[in-house]
């Protein structure tokens, strides 16, 4: 009769046990930086075992939500690695092996999580807004990400301190236009703050100016090889303005049918009715201006 196949060997005592096939190791990730622009990179150095996986995906939880892959990049021959992705809103960043059939259980196979800090971005034309003292302009821009409702404050700055001069709400897409009001004749610095969201850090941008005239009463003078009150005399070419007590020097920024200069006080003068203003022969054809008529000025 045939006889039955022999069983399996059994190992022998002490012998080693084989070994099971080796899992991917578990990477290592350092975060170059933890509070970012908005839409800037954020950058991941690390490694992982040599030879342990060809690739590493760079994974993103935004606050309150699931793990995904934004990102993926080759290994090294020595195991190091260098994954970089944008981020637009605060969150946390892991490492994960590509090599894992699941984002292991546990997370056997993904680095330690690094919280990101995302700040939002404003985008604000810088330009000079010039209106009468009293009235108002807007002042337009756009906060991203973005969303509807978040509210952002426009601040002058007035006697070395910025203090609040306007406030809007973002529209959908992200667009806002805030009423600022020109208090006070001269020039006053702008700029535009968030003071964040849910989802990003405050962020704040310049937002040029503002700046106040008011009307007044000017003519215009031309005594050319004449002396000025300030030192000199007066050139056909020379750019200034004439008044009773303004210090020399004094820049006084002149608006007159569209167009406007910016002029220091040369001399003194008028002393003819109410007019407050002499201008030079310069600044007259400068501004377009014969004869006598209200002026815009900053003072």
């Amino acid at each position: 009769t045939s006889k039955a196949p022999a069983a399996a060997a059994a190992p022998a005592a002490g012998a080693p046990a084989a070994a099971a096939p080796a899992a991917a190791g578990k990477p290592t990730a350092k975060v170059k930086d933890r509070r970012l622009r908005y839409g800037q990179p954020v950058v991941v150095r690390g490694r992982i075992a040599a030879g342990s996986a060809a690739k590493v995906v760079l994974e993103y939880a935004p606050s309150g939500r699931r793990w995904r892959a934004v990102e993926r990049a080759a290994v090294r021959p020595d195991g190091r690695y260098r994954i970089a992705a944008e981020l637009r809103a605060t969150g946390r960043v892991r490492v994960v092996s590509q090599t894992a059939s699941a984002v292991a259980a546990a997370g056997a196979q993904a680095s330690r999580a690094h919280r990101v800090a995302v700040a939002g971005e404003l985008a604000v034309k810088r330009r000079s807004h010039d209106a009468a003292a009293g009235s108002a302009v807007k002042v337009r821009g756009v906060l991203f990400p973005r969303k509807r409702g978040h509210r952002v404050t426009v601040e002058g700055r007035i006697g070395g301190r910025w203090h609040a001069v306007g406030h809007a709400l973002t529209r959908r897409d992200g667009h806002f236009a805030a009423r600022v009001v020109a208090s006070r004749l001269g020039s006053t610095p702008l700029r535009v703050r968030s003071a964040g969201t849910k989802t990003n850090l405050a962020t704040r941008a310049k937002a040029g100016a503002v700046k106040g005239y008011r009307a007044s009463l000017a003519s215009w003078y031309g005594i050319y090889g004449g002396p000025l009150a300030c030192g000199g005399t007066l050139g056909y070419s020379q750019l200034g303005v004439a008044h009773k007590s303004l210090p020399c020097g004094t820049k006084v920024t002149i608006r007159y049918g569209g167009r406007k200069v910016t002029v220091p006080v040369i001399d003194r003068g008028p002393y003819v009715g109410a007019r407050e203003w002499d201008l030079t022969g310069a600044t007259a054809r400068a501004l377009g201006f014969d004869g006598v008529g209200t002026v815009w000025t900053t003072v």
